[in-house]
């Protein structure tokens, strides 16, 4: 059996050789973190257009990104391009941030009004006593998986699971060991995951971890046909979770509503022409080119775009909650988990209708 270690890490959004930093970013730290939990009202914001306010009177606020600038934030960036941050009255900062910024925590604490993480961190800081809430889930597929050159006749996971690969993989995953219980992997070769595509390029049955929207795409810019096994089958939580502080959302319910309704329409806004708002994104982050971004939205635009419809983009339930609750506790992340209901800002299913025109008059900054 693969080698099953207490989680020491989660894995966010990375590119190129720096990607195993996001990938060492560890729930320890998440202990740090003692929220006040205070109970508020969940009823629904909705996915309506951003309602036109008076110019003068906007609400400072500032999101932190938990990785720098690229297409997997795009919605915020194109909300923020299209003035419908502004059009809810809001000023907001995008902050890029790197492996070692603390979002959850400075999400939780107060200390910026929303930044993004990710599902695990959510429900694994609540079960600390950290208050937390979950506004916006961005991917509602998990974009992680495992990178496999195309002419590898494995075409799953039981099938890599059951294999005598050599794989490049963090093992304190929580997948790893929800495979590990299905289909056992004592054949498998573990091998450090670098975070670099070095080895992978020449060895053509070398298997590793990635990012849906980061290795590939390299791999394609560089001429290597590659595939992609999907962990989600077996381990779905949402990704780049946008977060907030139980108090923020309590005396400022209004404002979050806004930042979520404006947030959504960037995404749809984003997803329909990325082109359009890639080479402001690009300009923000040297080390992805262009091309780079445009083919990325492209991969992630089914991973973000709900079954129901582009309307509910960022919404979460109940249901899938309790599943990552369970995930989490069964392999051993977390001793418990309470009742989800607290832990996510839900809305109403209303459908969603972006503005004929953009809003003049945008108000706020990108880093």
């Amino acid at each position: 059996m693969v080698p099953r270690s207490s989680l020491a890490c989660i894995w966010s959004y990375f590119y190129g050789a720096d990607q195993v930093k996001r990938f060492q970013l560890t729930f320890i730290s998440l202990v740090a973190v003692i929220g006040v939990v205070v109970g508020c009202d969940r009823s629904s914001p909705t996915a309506a257009e951003p309602s036109a306010k008076q110019p003068g009177a906007l609400t400072p606020i500032t999101l932190q990104l938990n990785w720098v600038p690229e297409p997997e934030f795009g919605g915020m960036f194109a909300a923020l391009q299209d003035g419908l941050y502004a059009a809810e009255g809001l000023a907001v900062d995008i902050r890029k941030g790197g492996a070692q910024v603390p979002c959850a925590q400075l999400a939780a604490s107060g200390q910026v009004q929303f930044a993004v993480v990710s599902g695990e961190e959510v429900l694994t800081l609540r079960a600390r006593g950290g208050a937390i809430v979950a506004v916006f889930a961005t991917f509602q597929r998990n974009p992680t998986g495992f990178l496999l050159h195309k002419a590898n006749p494995i075409d799953s996971l039981e099938a890599l699971w059951r294999s005598s690969s050599t794989v490049g993989l963090d093992p304190g995953l929580p997948f790893v060991a929800i495979l590990n219980e299905r289909y056992g992997g004592t054949n498998l070769k573990l091998v450090p995951y670098s975070g670099a595509l070095a080895t992978f390029m020449v060895t053509p049955d070398y298997v590793q971890q990635c990012f849906i929207t980061a290795e590939p795409v390299e791999c394609k810019l560089r001429g290597i046909e590659t595939k992609v096994l999907s962990v989600a089958d077996v381990f779905n939580p949402y990704s780049a979770v946008i977060s907030t502080s139980e108090l923020f959302l309590k005396e400022n319910r209004a404002v979050a509503e806004a930042f979520v309704r404006a947030t959504t329409q960037g995404w749809i806004r984003y997803l329909a022409t990325p082109e359009k708002y890639n080479p402001a994104i690009a300009a923000l982050n040297p080390s992805m080119t262009l091309e780079a971004m445009n083919i990325a939205a492209e991969l992630e635009r089914p991973l973000i775009t709900p079954a129901s419809g582009a309307a509910d983009i960022g919404q979460m339930t109940a249901d899938r909650w309790r599943s990552l609750g369970k995930q989490l506790v069964d392999t051993k992340v977390i001793p418990a988990c309470g009742e989800v209901d607290d832990a996510f800002l839900s809305r109403g299913q209303e459908a969603a209708h972006a503005p004929a025109h953009a809003p003049d008059g945008a108000a706020g900054k990108a880093p």
